[in-house]
């Protein structure tokens, strides 16, 4: 019996959906060949939507642990191909990285990247972002110029801003496919490279650590909301599913265990430059009602959180505690000196790299995440 879904969980639908599937698969009850349900089959067993059967089955596919055959349903994959399908045509010359090159958090991942590339005579061409000092996305114009340039491969972040619809309707012109570092659609690209950290994790790395400090009242602070028409536009995840919300349930999971309330825990969400000003007042009005243990998402936000306690007169070790993430250069910068959690960009970079020398595709790789511990 596939395992129901536990709506006291902070977990997506879709996400215990597809993770239910695959434990079966991986125990070895669902077998090569045999038969998955139909959408309408899942959607009775579930007690859910079809939306969210679809959601499930797209992740399903995309981790390559399951294929759909015209007419006649879907199927678990063999082991030969589920996860280790092998691009076997010639070598691999031409390399585009379709995400930002700049900032110590990707400079690092390209550098490491081009490095290892380089060394197997493999060519990397940073592609132009739609507009300058913009979240890199895709536009047809560009895409097709990259069609033009003879590129192999693409290598891009995907954020919920990379238009996942448009590089769908081009997938065919491009040998192979990498997600780095994010992943964040709802479109099935069953033959991609995915190289992600353990968002979970990084959630309970950064509750354990302000637990230890001695805080009973958090704050996460996460990225902005997206317009219903942007989400159907890229053909990304709608807010709740997204990967900052994973992070979240790693965070409440250790929040539980200690015993204490996951309504302890304040979601905060960033807002777009024109409302900023407003939002952040209503963070300095939440800041005066700590002590806190807080967790951004970025290195960069806790910068307006510095401030902000500076101007309060908060004492960093009796009033607040702060965690970042992808552990930038701001955490050095910044005083008192910030903690933050290392997600392996340069682990990344090598997966990445070992995934197009020898011609990868429909790779899942899950990177672990690291605390590192400064004076916050």
């Amino acid at each position: 019996m596939l395992k129901q879904i536990d709506k006291a969980l902070p977990l997506p639908k879709y996400y215990q959906i597809s993770e239910s599937i695959k434990q079966k698969i991986a125990s070895g009850e669902l077998t090569p060949g045999s038969r998955i349900p139909t959408y309408q089959a899942l959607t009775e067993y579930f007690k859910t939507t079809m939306p969210t059967i679809c959601n499930a089955v797209r992740q399903l596919e995309s981790d390559g642990y399951i294929y759909k055959t015209p007419r006649k349903g879907m199927f678990v994959s063999h082991p030969a191909t589920a996860n280790s399908k092998t691009d076997t045509a010639e070598t691999i010359k031409k390399v585009g990285l379709a995400m930002h090159t700049r900032g110590d958090l990707y400079q690092n991942l390209v550098e490491t990247l081009v490095h290892d590339l380089g060394s197997h005579d493999i060519f990397t061409i940073p592609l132009p972002a739609v507009s300058p000092n913009t979240d890199f996305s895709l536009d047809e114009k560009n895409l097709k110029k990259y069609i033009a340039k003879g590129l192999d491969v693409l290598v891009m972040d995907g954020t919920r801003r990379m238009q996942y619809k448009l590089l769908h309707k081009y997938r065919a012109n491009f040998r192979q496919l990498n997600f780095l570092m994010h992943y964040n659609s709802t479109i099935a690209f069953p033959d991609a490279n995915i190289i992600t950290f353990d968002y979970a994790k990084a959630g309970r790395l950064a509750a354990e650590h302000l637990l230890k400090t001695g805080r009973e009242k958090f704050i996460f602070f996460t990225f902005d909301t997206l317009t219903k028409v942007e989400h159907e536009r890229n053909g990304c995840r709608c807010d709740d599913e997204c990967n900052d919300m994973i992070t979240l349930s790693g965070m409440k999971a250790v929040i539980r265990e200690a015993g204490l309330p996951e309504s302890c825990i304040t979601v905060i969400r960033d807002t777009p430059l024109k409302n900023r000003e407003s939002n952040m007042i209503y963070f300095t009005e939440i800041l005066k009602q700590g002590p806190w243990g807080i967790f951004t998402l970025s290195d960069f936000r806790a910068v307006q959180i510095y401030k902000d306690a500076i101007k309060l007169g908060l004492d960093f070790k009796k009033n607040i505690s702060i965690v970042g993430c992808y552990n930038t250069s701001w955490t050095e910068v910044l005083h008192p000196t910030l903690t933050s959690i290392s997600v392996n960009e340069t682990e990344i970079a090598h997966v990445a790299a070992d995934c197009i020398v020898n011609r990868k595709t429909g790779q899942r790789i899950v990177v672990d995440p690291k605390l590192v511990v400064r004076e916050t």
